[in-house]
């Protein structure tokens, strides 16, 4: 499975749409599963790769420096979660960054990592449970 950036107007506007909604104390993340893969506004190759676009504020983060780091940082940890888990049960992560920063020595991978982890978790808990629940229908 690849990582890769989600681009193109519909497709952004899909994730943020349709996505089920994750909020952590930095972030918030709106996952869209594999079940809209042959939507008109879903990304192709999306039964196989995951997409990941990741938005920070300029009124939040100033210093474009910062905002560019925030997004390295966290597509860096999708990926990581990616080589762990085989398979995840969505395709594409929309993040919007929410914790104000000032400059870019404050964001650090260690403080960044665990939260983004902790909600993609949630979400595979979240998509594995409503998969059992329609297989029991």
């Amino acid at each position: 499975m690849k990582v890769k950036t989600l681009k193109g107007r519909k497709q952004i506007t899909a994730a943020f749409r349709r996505g089920k909604r994750f909020v952590s104390d930095s972030f918030i993340v709106h996952v869209l599963d594999r079940s809209y893969a042959g939507d008109s506004d879903a990304p192709i190759g999306g039964e196989k790769d995951l997409f990941v676009i990741c938005a920070v504020r300029k009124k939040q983060v100033p210093l474009a420096v910062t905002r560019n780091r925030i997004k390295r940082i966290m597509r860096e940890c999708v990926r990581s979660h990616a080589r762990n888990h085989q398979t995840v049960p969505f395709m594409t992560l929309a993040f919007v960054w929410q914790k104000p920063m000032g400059h870019s020595k404050e964001v650090q991978t260690i403080d960044i990592k665990p939260s983004v982890h902790d909600a993609l978790n949630q979400a595979m808990q979240y998509f594995a449970n409503n998969e059992r629940k329609e297989a029991r229908r």
